[in-house]
């Protein structure tokens, strides 16, 4: 077992992952990881080197509503902002993802897109 979540961050190595996705079973840690992670960030400055800001995406928000509606809902103006920088100073964490609807996951051109660019991480 990990130690702390900087290992993991080491594990991944450098340049630090930007998009994360958290998969496992229920119960096996995902939500808390995925919170734990945004909590030492806005508490500790923990990986406050490699981001300006550290986004909990809630996947089950975007089971009826676009991607972007759901940024949108979440950040706001600075959804632009990020979007117009690629997101480079940005950790994005992708939180529920097996609660999206299969069908979603597998035809939506945009989550698929996204998927590819994730670091996956098995809780």
């Amino acid at each position: 077992p990990l130690g702390d979540l900087r290992d993991i961050f080491h594990y991944l190595g450098k340049p630090c992952p930007r998009l994360i996705l958290i998969l496992g079973g229920p119960g096996t840690g995902k939500t808390t990881l995925a919170y734990e992670i945004c909590i030492r960030w806005a508490r500790d400055g923990f990986l406050a080197e490699d981001f300006d800001a550290v986004i909990l995406v809630p996947m089950r928000c975007v089971q009826q509503r676009s991607f972007e509606e759901v940024m949108m809902e979440h950040i706001g103006e600075n959804y632009q902002q990020m979007k117009k920088s690629s997101g480079r100073r940005c950790l994005m964490i992708l939180e529920g993802w097996d609660e999206m609807p299969v069908e979603r996951r597998q035809n939506d051109p945009f989550l698929l897109r996204l998927l590819k660019e994730c670091t996956v991480l098995e809780a």
